[in-house]
């Protein structure tokens, strides 16, 4: 078992005035500075502490006082030993853990510095917004009949459905598949049957789709000390989507969103459906290059920028709430915005695998958006699995990746990451 972090602090609180001795260096003044702490925590003190420096080092990591930096080893080994934990359990599980930017930070730090949890807007905010979308769409007049993609994406919807249920029918876990059929839209049901008796061949959908090692998905990128995880999400929808149709890989301004969006809000949080809609009132968005991500809310829009050919933003598809065949039916055709519960603890340490984790999202609540770029099959994990991309940078994850089980009892999905879905059609 490891150790709860506030009797940890606790004893460290109780006993760390004047701990500092002048004679010796930094790193020693923190053993010196664990002297009053009980055995069992100098004892982890003094075993970790090279381990705590070589990361320290790795990250980056600056800390004001020697104070300070014994208050965030003590955090540290707290997630050292969670790690180790997770890692060793029997049977192995079919994810690992590892350290990474966040390993001096509580959980409850965590949440807070990247605004998941109880310092989100949460998910009422986004299901109200996402009704007041959809009653305004069925009010709208479409003069120019629908835009194709949309036909495609249903077609390839009940390919998802036959394909796929047929394909894994003897997985350890059963497809609900008459749940998602019941969660797709009206437009959706009109046209199953259509399709299933235009095209009896469902073996043309792929077994797997990976968008990076296709080339539609640029270097993963980090959002830092803001939320706007809404914005790499849109960017990276919007950068795949650009792909798809014209052959050409651009790395879209984040911050050309965050500055001149004025529905969402920078580094406070939005939605990428509501980005979407922005961008259909605009002309595309300006490149990374010409203007770069500052992490800030403060600066002002900047539109004197060249906007990118053929960014602009003409329609988009929302995929309904649960329905898995409906994403894997986006994943086909591009890239797709995505959210989830990040809140957790394993999530923060993801390091490699298949998260299957039925407890995360498990009340559908979703705090992170983030963007999917594939699905497939582990045969090590024995899980189908949607691959997404992250914005925290290539030292969080798989270098910035993670995958998560397709297959969920949940309602929304592992991480309720079929709570919520959309992908944009690009003019």
């Amino acid at each position: 078992m490891y150790l709860s972090t506030k009797p940890l602090l606790a004893a460290f609180l109780l006993s760390s005035s004047g701990f500092a001795h002048p004679d010796h260096p930094a790193h020693d003044q923190v053993l010196a500075g664990s002297a009053k702490l009980p055995a069992a925590v100098r004892d982890k003190v003094a075993k970790l502490r090279d381990s705590f420096l070589h990361w320290k080092e790795d990250h980056g990591k600056d800390y004001e006082s020697v104070d300070v930096e014994l208050k965030k080893m003590l955090v540290w080994i707290e997630n050292h030993e969670y790690i180790h934990a997770h890692n060793n359990q029997k049977p192995t599980k079919s994810y690992t853990l590892g350290h990474n930017h966040f390993s001096d930070l509580t959980n409850d730090q965590y949440q807070q510095l990247n605004s998941l949890g109880k310092y989100s807007r949460g998910r009422e905010v986004l299901q109200k917004r996402m009704d007041e979308r959809a009653a305004m769409k069925k009010l709208q007049q479409v003069e120019d009949g629908e835009h194709p993609a949309k036909a495609e994406f249903r077609y390839l919807r009940q390919k998802s459905v036959e394909y796929f249920d047929d394909l894994f029918s003897d997985d350890e876990v059963t497809d609900d598949a008459a749940a998602e059929d019941d969660a797709a839209t009206d437009d959706t049901a009109e046209t199953d049957d259509a399709a299933a008796t235009d095209d009896n061949d469902t073996d043309g959908l792929p077994d797997e789709i990976d968008w990076v090692s296709a080339g539609a998905v640029t270097p993963v990128k980090n959002q830092g000390r803001c939320g706007s995880c809404w914005a790499f999400s849109t960017t990276g929808a919007m950068e795949g989507a650009h792909f798809v149709a014209q052959g050409e890989l651009v790395s879209l301004s984040e911050q050309n969103l965050m500055d001149c969006d004025t529905v969402d809000h920078a580094c406070e949080g939005g939605l990428m459906e509501d980005a979407f809609k922005f961008e259909e009132s605009g002309n595309g968005l300006c490149s990374e290059d010409d203007y770069p991500y500052l992490a800030t809310d403060d600066s002002e829009c900047n539109n004197d920028c060249e906007k990118v050919e053929h960014t602009r933003v003409k329609d988009y598809i929302d995929i309904n709430p649960g329905d898995k065949h409906g994403l894997i039916a986006s994943l086909v055709m591009q890239p797709t915005s995505i959210a989830m519960d990040a809140s957790g603890l394993a999530f923060q340490f993801y390091s490699s695998g298949v998260i299957d984790d039925d407890n995360c999202g498990a009340d559908g609540q979703i705090d992170h958006g983030v963007l999917a770029v594939g699905y497939g099959y582990d045969d090590d994990a024995g899980h189908k699995y949607f691959k997404v991309k992250n914005s925290w940078g290539d030292s969080w994850g798989d270098e910035g990746y993670f995958r998560i089980k397709r297959d969920s009892k949940n309602q929304y999905g592992t991480c309720a990451v079929l709570a919520y879905m959309t992908a944009p059609i690009l003019d």
